[in-house]
């Protein structure tokens, strides 16, 4: 059985965490694969957008303890500890559906998509510090910049799970859907996102991301101008415009 299921909905990829019976938990064999299929995602011109789910009732339950023998025996886990990087990557948005609780690396990981929608029902719990652990995917950055500091310290110190609803108020969660019409409803996003010019996207997707971790106005400006001059007269944009046109005649 496949630990990581593919399907193509038009040009919308759907990638399922398939290990339902360790509660979708990430070993290195799911990383890679994770790794491996977005890689292949970013490279297929026929893939505009992927979206990540869980099989099952839960999105992921983190790391699978086995991993942590793993470490202790010195086993190469470097898939597993840098999964945030393909994610962040990855050439075409990244969309998450949270169809049941995160947990662990599961929340830590969700900065790091373009977005992210959850079920009503879904939890978010970060156990790190029962576990006697720190943050990781350079959470002491992206969390508290998406939560702000005072929440991912009591997401983090806490270590108790906060609901769909705070998840969304805390802006760890774009939106929330119940839990029946998730898929259909991130599929339904994904495909509008999908239908858009692809180079557009790109440029679009890496300036937002570079104004997030940019500390000075003035550089994020600079590198939104670079991105502009390429765009305006480029094929797409001339494309575009003309068929916006057209319509309006």
């Amino acid at each position: 059985m496949s630990v990581l299921l593919s399907e193509d909905r038009g040009a919308v990829r759907i990638l399922t965490l398939n290990r339902p019976e360790k509660r979708n938990a990430f070993d290195v064999v799911l990383a890679s694969a994770l790794t491996d299929a977005l890689a292949r995602a970013g490279a297929d011109d026929a893939v505009r957008a992927v979206v990540v789910t869980g099989n099952g009732p839960y999105f992921t339950a983190g790391v699978d303890v086995n991993v942590f023998v793993g470490m202790a025996q010195g086993g190469d886990l470097s898939q597993l500890v840098r999964l945030h990087e393909p994610i962040r990557d990855c050439t075409k948005p990244v969309i998450a559906a949270v169809q049941g609780p995160s947990v662990g690396m599961g929340v830590t990981l969700l900065p790091h998509f373009d977005m992210v929608y959850a079920a009503e029902h879904a939890t978010f719990m970060v156990p790190f510090m029962r576990l006697g652990l720190g943050v990781e995917f350079a959470g002491s950055f992206h969390l508290t910049r998406t939560l702000g500091l005072a929440r991912t310290k009591e997401l983090v110190l806490r270590g108790k799970p906060i609901d769909a609803a705070t998840a969304e108020r805390w802006n760890l969660v774009t939106r929330i859907f119940p839990g029946e019409s998730l898929l259909p409803n991130v599929l339904e996003i994904a495909s509008d996102i999908a239908a858009q010019p692809a180079g557009a996207v790109k440029d679009a997707r890496s300036v937002l991301g570079k104004g997030l971790e940019t500390l000075e106005a003035e550089a994020a400006l600079a590198e939104e101008n670079r991105i502009l001059s390429s765009r305006y007269g480029s094929p797409e944009n001339v494309e575009a415009v003309m068929a916006f046109l057209s319509r309006k005649k």
